[in-house]
């Protein structure tokens, strides 16, 4: 079982305040964390988070794009021991859909630059636990283009190629950097899938299990691990599916 002693352990959930984050949040307080801290994007989600009456949770503004909210976060913890990049935003948009450009500067800066600022903000905090990690969300859609979503897949797939990266740079650290690539889960993202869709909560209980147990990458309900296999066995195969 998990090595991972979460009653010992500080840590930031990043989009803390609905869907998968506060699934996170919520398991978290449920495995007796010692803190969490509870990112949420405005004032409205930290009063929501509040109202919950969370063990050991402490939501505060933390918009992953706003330099100023890193800055005052960082400045207000003297340790850190993992970090849950999971603050998301999602468009139905294709490269050719108009707006394209825009959604796709947003999405690339939520999902891939503010992820790596906001490390390099934490970094040394992180770097200083005894059981230092670093889990990135990013999505099956990281694996090949998906037709609906053309430029999150994009984003999700420099998250991926980040997490990749991170892993490489910060092993001699003791850092260990984990990529979770979910499939379709019941949020409102999910709405519209008629197949099995996990709750936040369990998808959130997988990921947990799987860091304490050191695996890398987690594919965390039956689609992302169809698609998975599919992928290991023909890039070409997924692709063709992903563009119907």
């Amino acid at each position: 079982m998990a090595s991972f002693d979460f009653t010992q352990s500080t840590i930031l959930v990043t989009g803390a305040s609905r869907g998968l984050g506060l699934g996170f949040v919520k398991t978290l307080a449920a495995r007796q964390t010692k803190r969490i801290y509870a990112g949420c994007r405005t004032q409205a989600g930290v009063d929501e988070l509040n109202a919950l009456n969370l063990a050991n949770v402490t939501p505060v503004v933390l918009d992953v794009t706003n330099q100023e909210n890193i800055t005052a976060f960082t400045n207000s913890i003297d340790e850190l021991d993992v970090v849950i990049n999971n603050a998301g935003i999602a468009s139905a948009c294709g490269y050719t859909t108009k707006g394209a450009l825009e959604t796709a500067k947003q999405e690339m800066d939520v999902h891939y630059i503010s992820v790596l600022n906001l490390l390099t903000n934490l970094l040394p905090l992180i770097k200083a636990s005894k059981q230092a990690g670093v889990i990135n969300i990013s999505s099956i859609a990281a694996l090949s283009n998906f037709k609906a979503m053309g430029t999150y897949s994009a984003s999700k797939s420099a998250l991926r190629f980040l997490t990749q990266g991170l892993r490489a740079e910060l092993a001699a650290d003791g850092v260990f950097v984990q990529g979770v690539y979910p499939g379709p889960f019941d949020t409102r993202l999910a709405a519209g899938y008629d197949g099995p869709k996990p709750s936040p909560e369990e998808i959130a209980n997988i990921v947990l299990d799987s860091f304490g147990d050191r695996i890398k990458d987690v594919y965390p309900d039956g689609f992302s691990k169809a698609m998975q296999e599919t992928f290991l066995e023909s890039p070409e195969k997924l692709a063709a599916i992903f563009s119907e």
